[in-house]
């Protein structure tokens, strides 16, 4: 169930970014550069969080992605100049990528790999209605309130929702112990 809140909070930031950057004043061009730099980040974060999932285990690298990107959706809260939307870009990037990297092996190192294929199925399946849903939500409140401030602050408190249900997970009785 965390992913759908990942998946809200992550797919909401790539489609609204660009928007929000360019209601910061950013130039259309300079605005589309944020996702890029969400993009570019996101690789590095698929590194280094792949490394730190072998050596730290699948839910400690699940929590520090969660803690990046809470992290940086609070300090987005307080952006005002032009350089901060790239700051929460890098910021956004790594956890999106690091994500993204540790969820298969945490739910073995979980679960254990008898049903690794139907539960990897079904956080996806929760991860892609969240995502489907946070753009369309995110939008929504938009165009409600005129701004994108509300809507950060729902992606910071799904990101705590995220995190306390990340450190209650309890591996299973059985499931092959990584960590």
């Amino acid at each position: 169930m965390f992913t759908y809140g990942v998946f809200f909070c992550l797919f909401s930031l790539i489609v609204h970014i660009v928007p929000h950057a360019s209601d910061m004043g950013l130039p259309q061009v300079t605005a589309a550069g944020v996702l890029s730099t969400i993009g570019g980040v996101s690789m590095i974060g698929r590194f280094v969080m792949g490394a730190a999932n072998d050596k730290i285990g699948g839910k400690r690298s699940l929590i520090s992605c969660f803690i990046v990107l809470l992290c940086g959706l609070v300090w987005f809260q307080f952006a005002c100049e032009a350089w901060m939307p790239f700051f929460f870009a890098v910021i956004c990037g790594f956890a999106h990528g690091g994500f993204f990297t540790v969820v298969c092996p945490t739910m073995a190192e979980l679960f254990g790999t008898r049903s690794h294929g139907v539960l990897f199925g079904i956080v996806l399946f929760s991860g892609t209605i969240g995502g489907a849903a946070g753009p369309l939500l995110a939008g929504s409140t938009f165009d409600v309130t005129g701004s994108y401030q509300m809507v950060f602050l729902i992606l910071a408190v799904l990101a705590v929702v995220g995190l306390v249900l990340i450190i209650l997970l309890r591996p299973q009785r059985g499931a092959a112990a990584v960590r």
